[in-house]
Order: C-alpha cells, then structure tokens, then sequence
C-alpha cells in the first residue's frame, strides 16, 4: 500500500440494489472525506475484493443475490463470512427488513453498527459512525411512522437540497444553529456559508409558493 492510499479510509459497500448503493457510497464520501469506497453487487465480487484488499469499513446488506433474503439464517451466513473475512474493519449492516432479533445476533457476531434502510437521509451515516466512536455501537431501527415526507424542487441545487433536507428532519431539541455547524463540518465549510445556502433555498422556494412545512 503507498503511503497516498494508507492515509485513506478504506471503505466497502456491499448492496445488491444498484441506486441503494450509489446513495450509500454518496453518504459514505461526504462522512468520510479522505476515503476511498468500493461498491459490490453480490457476494462473489464482495470476497474477490476482501481478498485482495484490506478494509477499515464494511458496509453489509445481508438480504443478496444467492441467499432467501427471509431466511434469517442465510442472512446471518452472509455477514458471517463478510467478518471472517475482514476482521480488522468495522462492520455496519444496512437492511430493509430490520428487527430487534437480527441486530442481537449480528452483534454477537461482531457488527458494531445496524441501520435500516428507511433511517438513511442525509447525514445519516454520520450519525452512526460518531455514535459507534463514542460508545462502541449503534441501532437504528425502521420509524416510517415519524419520519417527515420527503420534498425534492428542481429548482434546487444538491446542496441546497440536501441542506433543505437536514433542517426538515432537526430533532427537537436541536436548533437551526446546531444544524448549520453540523452541515459545516459535512461540507467542509463555515456555519455562516451554511445558513447562506440555507436561506437561499429556502427563498426561493417563498418566491414559487411551496415552502414545506417546518422550514
């Protein structure tokens, strides 16, 4: 390895659905800056690059191509040989059939992080990645019940979208300035230039008369 690539994150999604793992590998670049992510659409490719790479952070959809995604037993089988075979890196499962009974067992095998697939918005993936740093692991469990609808403009730009987006879903609790600071830091910029592209969308979005709710 050079010393160029050692100074990077090294990071494999493994997802079967083609735009779930281009949005996954989105959100893992802006969490992780200084990284370099490599995608696999099934088990065969996810060994073949486990063989002949070491990583520091394996993302894992265990329902892939080759297994009963209703089989717990064969989901469990796919995260166990994708740890087997990298157990140096932190393990994060990604699914859209999350439970409570899955999260233990992939816990007791040594994945460290368990998200379902109806928790990744925009910054997301940050989320568990500074939670797992702070005590050693973290849970997301589905919440399709309180999580606020979704509203895309083309009128927008990403950033202004996604900055949008972030501010829709601030929890209570959290101010507009915890936000701005955080988007900060995802963007590498200042909390001020935040609120800037905050403000601007948010205005022209007043000009067409569709301002959401919450904003």
């Amino acid at each position: 390895m050079s010393e160029q690539t050692s100074k990077h994150t090294h990071v494999l999604v493994i997802e079967d659905q083609h735009l779930m793992r281009l949005a996954l590998i989105h959100e893992l670049q802006a969490a992780l800056p200084a990284s370099i992510v490599h995608g696999a659409a099934n088990v065969t490719i996810a060994l073949d690059l486990l063989e002949s790479h070491q990583f520091d952070l394996v993302v894992i959809d265990p329902g892939m191509p080759g297994y009963d995604p209703k089989s717990q037993d064969d989901r469990l089988d796919v995260v166990q040989v994708i740890l087997d075979l990298s157990p140096d890196a932190i393990h994060i499962v990604v699914t859209g059939s999350d439970t409570d009974e899955e999260w233990e067992h992939c816990q007791k095998l040594g994945v460290v992080g368990y998200l379902a697939k109806n928790n990744i918005r925009p910054g997301a993936l940050v989320d568990v990645l500074q939670e797992v740093a702070e005590r050693g692991y973290s849970v997301r469990l589905s919440n399709e019940t309180t999580a606020p609808p979704e509203f895309y403009h083309s009128g927008l730009t990403p950033r202004e979208q996604e900055i949008l987006g972030w501010m829709r879903q601030r929890p209570s609790g959290i101010s507009r300035k915890d936000i701005y600071e955080q988007l900060g830091e995802r963007f590498d910029i200042d909390a001020a230039s935040a609120e800037k592209y905050y403000k601007r969308a948010r205005a022209k979005l007043l000009k067409t008369g569709l301002l959401p709710k919450g904003l």
